[in-house]
């Protein structure tokens, strides 16, 4: 039993505890009548988020970076404390939403954005850096060449062998079309913060933090028997003239230095989530909404087969190239991955899907979002929203197919059997085409074993159960599939939970009833429990018997009688404890939402919920909440399983040649010829690591090689996870929102200054705009004739928008906006000008340029305008002499470079040249020229020149702001006339009106 005082705590504990004191003193205190009484879970939501921003803790990087843990020895899926994971940037992504809910502060939200951009998502946030230097070569029609997967690593390389064509890449075009590249904007899943491993970063050597990967070896590679490698190999470490490629796959010539991420899809979808949730609570900046739409529309590749093959096509194990959306599983598959050459032959790149769906990485809430016009986040291209739509009932169906009887969730489904494409065998269950797998992806251990890839999963849908509910939609199938997943999860799961008892169970981890007898599944078990106050225990895993029916609708669904759940080994992961209570306090506010007060398992949901934060909060060591960890598996740090193939020999980045000379030979039984290393011949800086002689210690004291038992206990750790002390610190926020109804910020406080004003002048009339300001009542407009005042009060009003048509043409004014409550009011705003004056008629002609753009974010390092040119006259007009201009700001004078991404026409007969406007005017210092080549050809009568996408950059990549702009218009998101791009017919204007 582990119990913490504060006789026992550290004086740095302490001391945090004081200095959080007199913060929340500060907030939760004021003037009589304005101020409520913040609630526990508030107080404790704050607290835990001040210890996880606390630079003294650790758990954040020099470059800003949230660590996978605060502690180094450790292996999990990272293998190294000071990695970080895709997930717990999406953590992070969470725990500032809610932080701005609370405190009205979302800039700490765009912060975490920014970072996740800048070192996880690897594109040119701005830098110059091209970090898919060569995605442009990319040939949809041939996405990738198909090599297998197989059981074991030992098994590995795979031959590239193109047995199976891959299908057609149905979305690359419409991306394309959409953001005017295909530039994936998702996250790798894992990223060595302190450049631990040694290999650097390769595409971005600014950064200290570089993209590496581990698992690339099939179903049995654990953690244990993974090579780290550099997601970006130009041959510089590994194999000679080979790098770690020759590992995973074999071809016929030696393979060519690459750059490749993989993403996890849930990481990306729990991101979405989170800002579905941020501007459901408010936060409304569509700068950062709509790089979340964006991140939605590239995930859509996670529900892709693997390599593009008709959905269910291989169950004979003939599997058929997709041609469309038949490879579409609408299931978030456990990844995506794409690639391409470096170097001056790297003219190449690919992209796969996966082929693997497991129920833990589905997120109902993310599909709503970027499904739903309610959800708000609907991405830009054509069928984003409609794939996503498909989606969420899918997921839903799915959840429902694997409830086992207890109510439990079982494993998942592929749509490649084995990893291979093979036939399924007799009886297998399906769901839509793919067969039924009780551990998606890996088995050492079994994927679905652990107790978190059910609260993980589960609190999505209890999210999604709440929001139909709060939202009136009680009658849906998605409405009736949600509650019946979650109601019956929650059923079978508090019977199992337990704070201020503890569980009996025998040796083996077994639950046990008042009769010693083992609890093997079933309704309503009776677990024998004793008395331990101040301790919380929740499942640590689960095992599976039988398979659900074949998957044939809801309405002919009916609670999976063949399929079993044992419920064992009570854990205190507090992790999975945060996601747990979220579930539950879900869960209780939807039936609240539905019913108007809570059902009889709702009250029981929420008092369970309430008791277990009350419990966990005893373990807050003044680092996180945390409980100490036995770890047996340690034992593998010593054991020699990591294969390499005979022959295969290569640097490692810490210096060391590796697989080295303390190898042993390998299991021919596991299908391999060469040798096993060990994580520490691998690693060997591991041993420098301060709790390595504790282990080593423990390990030569404790563990018997011959029984592999720890005869003296095995060593033990206490670990603060950054995504658990996030799921902990959200599970208060959520329960205090969603139970104790808090609404906002404990203290009304004046608001913050409006931000990112933006002005359009028009003929005796200037348009205002600026961001919303959380807990503002209203705003001032201000206007002076001079820059810097000082200025008068033109208007109060309540809305983010203003039209002063007290102004006069010809003169330019200066505006400052202000926001108010009944606290205070804020600072004025930046300041922005513009210069009303008479519009004047644009000259009638036959040529006509319509505009569009899908340039969601006006603040980064290019801006992308779509042209097209429309011949509503009788007479063909030959192209060569037409010209266009665009007009606009640099932002900064830089050279800058002109880039056709695509037209009808052909790119090569599109030319730009840049034209810098002296004297500038207040919407544009420059214009780019569009041009065209006697090869355009002519534009017939009637005839428009189809698209014409452009580009524009500066050569540093530093950023342009198109907010203001005179030829921008981000409402215009089809093809519209538009007069401010002027068109010129032999140096003639005969369209549109210059600035």
């Amino acid at each position: 039993m582990m119990k913490l005082s504060l006789s026992k705590k550290p004086i740095s504990a302490i001391m945090a505890s004081i200095l959080f004191l007199s913060l929340i003193t500060g907030l939760f205190t004021g003037s009589p009548g304005t101020a409520k009484a913040a609630s526990a879970e508030e107080t404790r939501f704050l607290q835990l988020y001040a210890q996880l921003k606390d630079p003294a803790n650790g758990y954040f990087s020099a470059e800003g970076i949230p660590y996978h843990a605060v502690e180094t020895l450790m292996s999990e899926a990272p293998d190294y404390g000071h990695m970080t994971t895709s997930e717990a940037y999406s953590y992070w992504m969470w725990l500032e939403v809610l932080y701005g809910h609370h405190t009205g502060d979302w800039s700490k939200l765009e912060t975490a954005w920014d970072n996740m951009e800048k070192y996880i998502i690897p594109v040119n946030e701005g830098d110059g850096k091209q970090e898919q230097p060569t995605m442009s070569y990319y040939n949809a029609n041939s996405p990738a060449t198909y090599a297998s997967e197989y059981a074991q690593p030992d098994q590995y390389p795979s031959q590239l062998s193109g047995k199976y064509t891959a299908g057609k890449d149905p979305l690359d075009s419409e991306l394309k079309a959409s953001y005017g590249n295909n530039q994936t904007y998702l996250m790798h899943w894992l990223v060595d913060v302190d450049n631990w491993y040694g290999f650097g970063n390769l595409l971005n050597p600014t950064h200290t933090a570089a993209y590496v990967n581990t698992f690339q070896r099939g179903e049995q590679e654990s953690v244990w028997e993974a090579v780290p490698h550099p997601s970006q190999d130009d041959k510089s470490f590994g194999k000679t003239g080979e790098g770690f490629m020759s590992l995973f796959t074999k071809e016929s010539n030696a393979p060519a230095a690459q750059w490749r991420y993989t993403n996890a899809t849930d990481a990306d979808a729990r991101a979405v989530q989170a800002m579905y949730w941020a501007q459901e609570l408010g936060y409304n900046n569509s700068v950062y909404l709509n790089k979340a739409k964006k991140m939605g529309d590239y995930l859509r590749y996670g529900m892709y087969d693997k390599y593009f093959q008709k959905v269910g096509s291989a169950a004979d194990g003939t599997p058929e190239a997709g041609t469309g959306k038949d490879s579409n599983q609408y299931l978030l598959a456990w990844y995506t991955a794409w690639g391409g050459g470096l170097g001056s032959t790297g003219n190449w790149a690919w992209r796969i899907g996966a082929s693997h769906a497991h129920q833990g990485y589905q997120n109902v809430v993310a599909a709503y979002a970027l499904s739903n016009p309610d959800g708000g986040l609907v991405p830009a291209s054509a069928t984003a929203g409609q794939d996503w739509s498909n989606s969420l009932k899918r997921q839903l169906e799915f959840y429902t197919w694997l409830q086992s009887a207890e109510g439990a969730i079982a494993g998942g489904a592929t749509n490649s059997y084995d990893g291979a494409y093979k036939a399924y065998p007799a009886g297998t269950s399906t769901f839509y085409g793919m067969a039924y797998d009780d551990a998606p992806v890996y088995h050492d251990p079994p994927s679905n074993n652990w107790f978190g890839m059910q609260a993980w999963s589960v609190e999505r849908v209890a999210e999604l159960y709440y929001i139909l509910a709060a939202s009136g939609d009680t009658t849906s199938e998605n409405f009736q599939m949600a509650k019946q997943v979650v109601k019956n999860w929650v059923d079978w799961s508090t019977d199992y939970v337990f704070a201020g008892s503890r569980p009996v169970t025998d040796a083996e981890g077994y639950y046990l009833d008042s009769q010693g007898n083992r609890i093997l599944g079933g309704d309503n078990p009776q677990v024998a429990t004793v008395a331990a106050p101040g301790e919380f225990w929740i499942p640590g895993n689960v095992e599976w018997q039988g398979k659900p029916d074949t998957w044939t609708g809801f309405a002919s669904s009916d609670g999976n009688s063949n399929l079993k759940s044992v419920t064992k080994s009570p854990s205190q992961d507090t992790g999975v404890l945060g996601s747990y209570i979220k579930a539950l306090t879900f869960f209780a506010a939807g039936t609240e939402a539905e019913n108007g007060s809570y059902t009889a398992l709702g009250g029981k949901a929420q008092q369970l919920a309430k008791s277990l934060l009350d419990t966990a909060w005893g373990y807050n060591d003044g680092v996180g909440i945390a409980t100490k960890e036995s770890r047996g598996d340690y034992a593998r740090y010593f054991t020699k399983e990591v294969y390499f193939p005979s022959g295969w020999t290569g640097t490692f980045g810490q210096g060391n040649t590796i697989p080295g000379t303390a190898t042993v030979p390998s299991d021919p039984a596991k299908g391999g010829n060469g040798v096993y290393a060990s994580y520490t011949d691998i690693r060997p800086d591991i041993v420098n690591d301060p709790d390595w002689q504790y282990l080593l210690n423990k390990y030569n004291s404790s563990y018997n090689t011959a029984t592999k038992q720890w005869e003296n206990g095995a060593p033990e750790f206490t670990y603060h996870r950054f995504w658990s002390q996030v799921d902990m610190a959200t599970a208060y926020a959520e329960y205090d929102r969603l139970i104790n109804n808090s609404s906002g910020p404990v203290e009304p406080v004046a608001p913050k200054a409006p931000s990112k004003p933006a002005v359009v002048a028009g003929d005796g009339v200037v348009q205002l705009s600026w961001n919303n300001v959380t807990a503002a009542d209203n705003y001032t407009v201000k206007r002076a004739t001079v820059s810097g005042g000082p200025y008068s009060d033109v208007s109060v009003v309540t809305q983010a928008t203003y039209s002063d048509t007290s102004v006069v043409n010809g003169t330019t004014y200066f505006y400052v906006v202000s926001a108010a409550n009944k606290v205070g009011t804020s600072p004025n705003s930046p300041e922005v000008s513009a210069k009303p004056a008479a519009v004047p008629e644009p000259p009638v002609g036959d040529l006509i340029v319509q505009y569009r753009t899908n340039d969601t974010n006006p603040g980064d390092a290019q801006f992308r305008p779509q042209l097209r040119i429309v011949n509503s006259g009788d007479t063909s007009v030959a192209l060569k002499d037409v010209k266009l201009r665009y007009y606009y700001t640099i932002d900064g004078e830089k050279a800058q470079q002109f880039n056709v991404d695509y037209a009808a026409i052909g790119s090569g007969n599109v030319q730009g040249t840049f034209v810098k406007l002296t004297p500038s005017v207040t919407e544009a210092d420059y214009y780019v020229e569009i041009s065209f080549t006697a090869g355009a050809g002519s534009l017939a009568p009637g005839a428009n020149t189809g698209e014409i996408q452009l580009r524009i950059n500066k050569t540093d990549w530093s950023n342009y702001n198109e907010i203001g702009d005179y030829s921008y218009d981000p409402a215009k998101t089809s093809f519209t006339d538009w007069a401010r791009v002027p068109l010129y017919l032999n140096g003639t204007l005969v369209w549109g009106l210059e600035p």
